[in-house]
């Protein structure tokens, strides 16, 4: 019997449109495992995971051991909503930030936005809690609607906006890899799930409500806020995206959060 594909899903609702038409090829050469960004990325990693949507900038880092699939992605052109830093003060007077333990991408933006001296700092308490001892509190997914739906701060910053502002350009928050290592009888099964992945946009995109109406019995959101939400995000890779990836992997490595540029594969 054939070993499944063992493919990672992020369990935030940003992901939910492409998820929701993948669902049925659970069983069928794949097996499914749901987590958060930073959770999947170091189970492909330790391959624990073959495939999997991960942090780009994860990606980036270990693009030595892992092949992207450009045909996937979770991108914004503008606000994302689920990446927020909800702080005491304006964003620009932030000082210290206390970082979601969930997304590397994020970490790294906000490293790019906010500049060199801003102190990060692990978010080991809630973030109600948190803000007494620090300026700010970097959120993502599902947290940060929670945040912006039961505001607990007197500002919000959306990273997404702030970086559409600045350079004009998507944010690519997470792509598609795979493990180079891959054993060649498992190819049928990624060539496969590649083809789903465009397959579930087109369907999303095609009839949108189906999916407002299943996410809204899943996640603790109403119908009309899931809607506006999935406005913002976008689930391709083409020449946009690819080229909003390679900025924000530019400017990481010049934050200092990226060693080398990975060659990213055409759109």
């Amino acid at each position: 019997m054939t070993p499944a594909l063992r493919v990672g899903r992020i369990s935030h609702l940003n992901m939910y449109p492409l998820y929701h038409h993948l669902a049925r090829a659970h069983g069928e050469g794949m097996v499914f495992t749901d987590g958060v960004p930073t959770t999947l990325n170091a189970q492909v990693l330790d391959g624990r995971l073959d495939v999997s949507a991960m942090s780009s900038i994860e990606f980036a880092r270990n693009a030595d051991a892992l092949r992207l699939l450009p045909v996937a992605s979770i991108s914004a052109g503008g606000a994302v909503d689920s990446i927020q830093v909800f702080s005491r003060v304006p964003f620009e007077r932030l000082r210290s930030v206390a970082l979601t333990p969930h997304s590397a991408t994020s970490v790294a933006l906000l490293r790019v936005l906010a500049g060199p001296d801003v102190e990060f700092v692990p978010l080991t308490t809630p973030p109600r809690q948190a803000l007494r001892l620090t300026d700010g509190v970097l959120l993502i997914g599902d947290e940060a609607l929670a945040g912006l739906r039961t505001p607990f701060a007197p500002h919000h910053t959306d990273l997404g906006e702030m970086w559409a502002a600045r350079t004009g350009l998507p944010m690519v928050f997470a792509v598609w890899a795979v493990r180079t290592d891959l054993p060649e009888r498992l190819e049928p099964a990624l060539e496969r799930l590649t083809a789903l992945l465009t397959e579930a946009r087109l369907r999303y995109e095609a009839d949108p409500d189906r999916v407002v109406a299943a996410a809204a019995e899943r996640f603790p959101f109403p119908p009309e806020f899931i809607a506006a939400y999935f406005t913002r995000l976008r689930y391709g890779f083409g020449a946009a995206e690819r080229r909003g990836l390679e900025r924000f992997l530019e400017l990481a490595r010049e934050a200092g959060e990226l060693r080398e540029l990975p060659a990213l594969a055409a759109a």
